[in-house]
């Protein structure tokens, strides 16, 4: 990974593995898998395993809360509500609350992942066709099909991301065709969620500080929702206290129903989380490019043509939709077109 360590890492609770992480990943975020702590805390319930309230105002803790503030709040009153202050287990996880609460980890990227879902889903799929009595030749041979199927599908959905822009149910305005354009599909699906509460949203202005503007976000039929969005348009500066895009990487509703409210066309640039785009994988191959190019191993890597062509498409998707850059990139083509003709009349004197 470059030396590169992850910002968010999720583990079950495992002790030894806490201990390793933070020993090789100090600056890593350590996570909790949610999914493993509700079926620790399921063993633990009692009585409580079909209290459908109290399961609620667990789950609430978990996940459901904004910031810290309304965490302990929530915490106190269902261990308060059900007598588990002296509950020996309740309280280790309290202490152990900024690794698996998702108020307290917001400020670090995780992309909204919740769980070590991913490692648990490649169980899923090989485990569904090897049995006890599977032999390890049979099982090698079982986990190389589901690697081929898995990379058949990621080219797929490449190719369809790349060759095509995704339609929505919901009007395409200017700033839904942006994200079209330059987000993969499978984002501009989650962000098109998020299109779905706009519509639904309220939005009141409740102060102003000069250019900085203060407002109201909230859905009427959903409580808690509310939120105070900062918008500084000079300085395209816009911060929601919900801190979705610091955790996943991309525009909550109340802030994508403030920048509908000043007809903002385009995503704002810094605000473009660039793992998201169609141009994530061509920009990780040029660092790839760079490095085996400054080996001296570039050319018995990959073709030049290929290098070239990779480069070109990338300048291609990003100016698509902007006229002015459009005529930049023809202008340089022609500069360059006639510089390589006389390269080669010359070369053929």
């Amino acid at each position: 990974m470059g030396e590169k360590s992850p910002i968010t890492l999720f583990t079950d609770q495992d002790a030894a593995m806490a201990r390793a992480i933070k020993k090789v990943f100090p600056t890593t975020r350590h996570r909790l898998c949610l999914w493993h702590l509700m079926q620790n805390a399921v063993t633990r319930f009692g009585v409580l395993k079909s209290d459908a309230t109290f399961k609620a105002a667990f789950n609430k803790c978990l996940s459901g809360c904004l910031n810290e503030a309304e965490f302990n709040a929530c915490w106190e009153a269902m261990v308060t509500k059900y007598k588990l202050k002296e509950h020996k287990w309740f309280i280790r996880i309290y202490k152990l609350r900024h690794k698996w609460a998702t108020a307290p980890s917001k400020d670090f990227f995780s992309a909204g992942i919740l769980s070590s879902q991913r490692s648990e889903s490649t169980n899923n799929a090989v485990g569904f066709r090897a049995t006890k009595k599977t032999s390890l030749t049979e099982f090698y041979h079982i986990f190389q099909e589901t690697i081929k199927r898995w990379r058949r599908t990621e080219d797929i959905d490449e190719f369809n991301t790349t060759k095509s822009i995704p339609t929505s149910h919901y009007p395409m305005t200017s700033l839904l065709k942006h994200a079209a354009q330059v987000y993969t599909h499978t984002l501009f699906r989650d962000l098109e969620e998020e299109f779905n509460l706009v519509v639904a949203s309220q939005v009141q202005l409740i102060h102003t500080n000069g250019p900085k503007m203060i407002y109201r976000v909230y859905l009427e039929d959903r409580a808690g929702s509310a939120q105070s969005v900062m918008y500084d348009p000079p300085n395209e500066i816009i911060i929601c206290p919900c801190k979705n895009f610091e955790e996943s990487g991309w525009f909550c509703f109340h802030c994508i129903r403030v920048l509908h409210l000043h007809s903002v066309q385009r995503i704002l640039e810094k605000y473009i989380s660039f793992r998201w785009t169609k141009f994530a994988k061509v920009e990780v191959w040029n660092k790839h490019e760079a490095q085996l190019k400054a080996k001296g191993l570039l050319n018995s890597f990959t073709p030049g043509g290929l290098h070239m062509l990779r480069k070109y498409y990338s300048l291609i998707l990003k100016s698509h939709t902007i006229e002015e850059a459009r005529k930049i990139l023809e202008e340089s083509y022609k500069k360059d077109s006639e510089a390589i003709q006389t390269m080669n009349r010359t070369q053929q004197i």
